[in-house]
């Protein structure tokens, strides 16, 4: 019996963070029975498989604390006489802004087509009454798992205080006072995640 073979069976695995994954092309399987004399029995099985496997997890936890304190006034000006009296307080301006930057996977996966490559059989030549069988199986299979988990916790605690100016006891004049604004703004920016395949 003649019988020449090159089997490729082709196994790939991978496991991605954030990255590519580049499929191989492996080499073509070949098979050949040819030129066996008669009653000869000849079988040819060929099991190809691909595995792509890929499975991404990303997972953000950002804690985010804001404390703000903001006071204007407080001012005197008492006890003055013969004189105009005014008391003015500066405004208060607190702008607080917060991104939070959503967790990516991103992933290119090859076709199982390209991992087995072509079968090429011949069974030829053979004499007569010879039996002759064959079997090609070829199994591809691809999984992908992309998680995405982001949790978000804000906590802001502001106290904001204007006023509280005094002008007491002043004579002779006019008495002007004037208390400042105070103004705070907080943003909280949370960018959405993504999965790409």
């Amino acid at each position: 019996m003649n019988y020449l073979q090159r089997l490729g069976t082709a196994v790939a695995a991978g496991s991605l963070v954030f990255g590519t994954f580049v499929g191989t092309v492996f080499a073509d399987t070949t098979i050949e029975i040819s030129g066996n004399g008669d009653n000869s029995n000849n079988t040819i099985t060929i099991n190809n498989s691909c595995d792509v496997n890929v499975t991404q997890n990303n997972t953000t936890n950002v804690d985010v604390n804001i404390s703000t304190n903001l006071s204007t006034g407080g001012n005197q000006a008492n006890n003055n006489t013969g004189g105009n009296v005014t008391v003015t307080s500066g405004n208060a301006t607190s702008d607080v802004n917060i991104t939070v930057g959503g967790s990516s996977n991103w992933a290119d996966v090859p076709s199982c087509c390209d991992c087995t490559g072509g079968v090429n059989v011949t069974i030829s030549g053979n004499g007569v009454n010879s039996t002759n069988n064959q079997t090609v199986n070829n199994t591809t299979n691809t999984t992908v798992n992309q998680k995405n988990k982001t949790k978000v916790k804000v906590k802001v605690k502001k106290k904001l205080k204007t006023g509280k100016n005094e002008a007491n006891n002043n004579t002779n004049g006019t008495v002007n006072v004037t208390s400042g604004d105070v103004n705070s703004t907080t943003n909280v920016t949370v960018d959405p995640s993504s999965n790409t395949l």
